[in-house]
């Protein structure tokens, strides 16, 4: 028995006893201290609206603006004066003097029959016609690119023309005795250039228009068609035989929005290039509007042949390059200020640490049409209009029917008047600080604006991307 006992003693010795409930040390608060650090920020991070930032950077847009002109010359359509046989002695688009043979009417087929003979049998060329067509393949083979492969048969056509030319002039040449024998019957007619001017053979309805007339009715290229003259060997009397361009002035008129027209108010020169081939020149311009429309004319003194057989052509307009502070269109928005006359601002110690601030004394308007005592306000000034001698002002601090006063003085001013400025929103102290911009140019995506304006921006700066999902003193998550 005693044995027993001293056995269930020994147990209890044995038996180890641990506290209740949960032990907390150093390393489970430290874990604990971070999961809710983490909780917290994870929660205020996916709550939190979040704004994107652009940083202001050094930048230049070139004013490069694509239109479709109308070109219009002084152009002359030549018409027969006889009907019967058609036939050509110089190639479209070309320079012709004073007196220049460009075609004949045969009234009987005579003349035409033995020209087309004469014309297989002496295809002999002069060294004069050889020389020009072999002068004209040197300058194509040197200028020839793999890229301007449409080139090519403009070089064929061209080259086409002048075989022509030189063979039905010697073929002239070869029967002058029977042309001058059907001359003297009246029968054969000669038709040559009454004034010097590029020759053409098409028609299109347009050679009566000008500046004056032209309305947008004659941009509907839907409606545009162009008649070649020589699309038979006959003609009948009253048909078109050919036109001359008589004046190396010409002119392309192009519709312009508001925005163009306010860009080249005055008038001047300008610089253009042709999408057809690149190729650039200057003209002077003006603009003007017309029935609601407005339309930019561009006046040229030269290089009109190279586009005689056109009369729509793609332009660019080259404006100069614009450089300064580059930002995204969409960090641009707008916010109201209220204006006040910059004589009432005054300077005195103001905050927690006393320091001296440009404000306004202030007499704020009560709910009973009452005004309350003065006080002075610390006031931050956006903009400054300088001919009226305005300030513009945050409304948040003062407000629509508060009076503003002079101290030591009767004057007293009372605010009415408001304004809007266009402007981004800086954020470099992590807060929303509205800026007002001056802008120079804009195109689609970005707006160059002035560098160096007093309230502005400066380079480098970061603001809202957003201009419009932000307010004023926001604190930014960025």
């Amino acid at each position: 028995m005693a044995e027993k006992k001293r056995v269930k003693k020994r147990n209890r010795r044995n038996i180890v006893r641990f506290p209740g409930g949960i032990q907390m040390n150093l390393g489970t608060a430290l874990f604990l201290a971070v999961a809710c650090y983490i909780a917290f920020h994870t929660y205020h991070y996916f709550t939190e609206s979040h704004i994107s930032s652009y940083e202001v950077e050094q930048g230049t847009i070139e004013v490069n603006t694509s239109y479709t002109g109308l070109i219009l010359r002084k152009e002359t359509v030549v018409t027969a004066e006889h009907s019967g046989n058609l036939d050509y002695y110089l190639k479209d688009n070309t320079k012709a003097a004073n007196g220049t043979l460009i075609c004949s009417i045969d009234e009987n087929g005579n003349v035409s029959g033995r020209l087309n003979g004469a014309a297989d049998k002496t295809a002999v060329l002069t060294e004069d016609n050889l020389s020009d067509i072999q002068g004209s393949i040197r300058d194509y083979v040197k200028s020839y690119q793999d890229q301007s492969y449409s080139a090519t048969y403009n070089f064929k056509t061209d080259l086409s023309g002048r075989l022509m030319e030189a063979m039905n002039l010697g073929a002239l040449h070869a029967i002058s005795d029977y042309t001058d024998y059907a001359k003297d019957n009246q029968t054969f007619h000669l038709y040559r250039a009454g004034e010097p001017g590029i020759v053409a053979y098409y028609t299109d309805g347009f050679e009566n228009v000008t500046t004056e007339t032209v309305t947008m009715d004659f941009f509907d290229h839907s409606s545009y068609k162009k008649s070649s003259i020589k699309t038979s060997d006959t003609v009948e009397s009253g048909q078109p035989v050919y036109k001359l361009i008589t004046s190396e002035e010409w002119q392309i008129v192009v519709p312009i929005d508001s925005q163009m027209k306010v860009t080249l108010e005055e008038e001047g020169s300008i610089q253009i290039r042709f999408k057809e081939d690149h190729a650039t020149a200057w003209a002077d311009y003006k603009t003007g509007n017309k029935d609601g429309q407005n339309y930019l004319v561009l006046t040229l003194h030269n290089s009109m042949i190279r586009y005689a057989y056109e009369r729509f052509i793609d332009i660019n307009i080259l404006l100069d390059q614009q450089t300064g502070l580059k930002i995204p269109n969409s960090s641009i928005t707008s916010k109201t200020f209220e204006l006040v006359p910059d004589k009432y601002f005054t300077k005195e110690s103001a905050g927690a640490d006393k320091s001296i601030q440009d404000g306004l004394w202030v007499e704020h308007l009560q709910e009973d049409g009452s005004y309350a005592d003065a006080i002075f306000v610390p006031t931050t000034v956006y903009y400054k209009e300088e001919e009226e001698k305005m300030s513009y002002i945050s409304q948040e601090g003062i407000r629509r029917g508060d009076r503003i006063v002079l101290p030591n003085s009767k004057d007293q001013f009372e605010v009415s008047r408001t304004a809007k400025l266009k402007g981004v929103y800086n954020i470099n102290k992590g807060y929303a600080v509205f800026r007002q911009i001056e802008e120079i140019f804009s195109s689609n995506h970005y707006t160059i604006v002035k560098a160096g304006t007093e309230y502005g921006i400066m380079l480098y700066d970061h603001i809202a991307l957003d201009g419009n999902a932000v307010t004023e003193g926001q604190m930014i998550n960025l």
